[in-house]
């Protein structure tokens, strides 16, 4: 919090914050304009912009003019006030972003990772945000907070990486703790379908959807939704694990003890492995199979690739049953692929005669990255401007990629 909160009013922390969500999301705004909208006092209003330019987080953009009377001052978030760490650590590659207070995305980078595992994965990330940080030449000091997406999930108290077999060598250790030493800052952790349906919710195809589910096709496959704007998480985080549904192969196979009856079958190895099956080449990745399939010169492919659509159509008819989103979106690496949604919306009228709204992720690749960077920004505002006794995120403002 930016005040002292021994000696700050839990009410004058509450109108910060209110100021704070004008001023966040409405842009540029006077003094007047503030106290309407929030309905503050003009004194309590002098007050509380008296604290935020003090500490930085607010200056003057200018004066207002052409208008009858006074010339108003107009204020606006300082975006150098802070900055945070969005990341996405997956199976095959790292992903980091930095972006301002304010949202605006500062720079991005990405790097492999399939050759690295346990905790040379967290040191890579580390090595990668260092490298970041220093070419936009920002003080580190003034990176607040860092959300990182990956998949499994993290145990509250232990902080340990759960469900994730596609991750070696991170079960046994502390992630938070070594993911914060590596980034030196606070960090919050979360599962990165749910990332992505956040990203989805903040700047891609369900923005002002209150009733959304993300269906991740992929090396693994998952799900993340919300109801009523929150995130569904469980009784010990692991909603969501829809791989593991009873769904297109025998539940009570090793594979699927291991890694889920729906993952083994079309997750991309199963994918692979059904190709392969139906007498395919076994180099062909699933993108090979899929763009073999639209061609129509590979009946393998096209066998293959219609058994994939089918068993993931019946995931969204239970995924459908369980929870109505007004959208499903599907993403990942298999999901994102051309052809692949179409090949679901084709199948879904053949296992429900509900109408399910299926959609492509519009972040594609970048969806997880992007929620991470909103959490970041959500726990940073929260932090900063919120009363620590009645927490009360903030609205997010709309991100601007640079």
């Amino acid at each position: 919090m930016i005040q002292d909160d021994t000696a700050t009013p839990v009410l004058r922390q509450i109108s910060v914050r209110a100021v704070m969500d004008v001023l966040l999301n409405s842009g540029a705004t006077s003094r007047a304009a503030l106290a309407k909208i929030t309905g503050l006092s003009k004194q309590t209003m002098s007050e509380v912009i008296r604290v935020l330019e003090s500490g930085g987080f607010v200056r003057v953009k200018g004066v207002t003019s052409g208008t009858v009377g006074r010339a108003a001052v107009i204020y606006e978030v300082d975006p150098s006030a802070g900055y945070v760490i969005g990341a996405e650590l997956g199976a095959t590659s790292l992903r980091l972003s930095l972006a301002n207070i304010v949202g605006d995305i500062l720079a991005s980078a990405e790097a492999p990772s399939g050759d690295l595992a346990g905790t040379a994965l967290v040191s890579a990330l580390g090595r990668l945000s260092s490298e970041l940080i220093a070419e936009a030449g920002i003080d580190r000091q003034k990176v607040r907070v860092a959300a990182v997406a990956m998949p499994g999930v993290v145990e509250p108290v232990s902080g340990r990486l759960s469900l994730s077999p596609n991750l070696e060598g991170l079960g046994d250790v502390d992630v938070r703790t070594l993911l914060s030493a590596e980034l030196g800052c606070p960090v919050v952790i979360e599962n990165d379908i749910n990332a992505a349906v956040i990203g989805e919710s903040w700047v891609g195809c369900a923005v002002g959807v209150d009733e959304v589910a993300f269906v991740s096709l992929g090396t693994g496959i998952g799900l993340g939704a919300l109801t009523g704007g929150r995130l569904i998480r469980g009784a010990s985080g692991a909603a969501g694990e829809i791989g593991f549904l009873p769904i297109g192969a025998d539940p009570a196979a090793a594979d699927s003890l291991e890694r889920g009856a729906l993952e083994s079958t079309i997750g991309g190895r199963g994918i692979r492995e059904r190709y392969r099956a139906l007498g395919g080449d076994r180099a062909r990745s699933p993108a090979d199979i899929f763009a073999a399939a639209l061609q129509g010169e590979d009946a393998a492919a096209v066998t293959a690739a219609r058994d994939a659509a089918r068993t993931a159509a019946l995931a969204m008819v239970a995924v459908h049953a369980l929870l109505e989103p007004r959208k499903v979106v599907v993403g990942g690496i298999v999901g994102c692929l051309p052809g692949v949604v179409d090949w679901i919306r084709a199948e879904l009228p053949r296992v429900s005669r509900r109408s399910i709204a299926v959609e492509v992720s519009s972040l594609g690749a970048r969806a997880a990255l992007t929620g991470a960077v909103a959490l970041a920004l959500n726990q940073a505002h929260n932090l900063l401007f919120s009363p620590a006794d009645l927490p009360m995120p903030l609205r997010l403002p709309a991100a601007v990629h640079g």
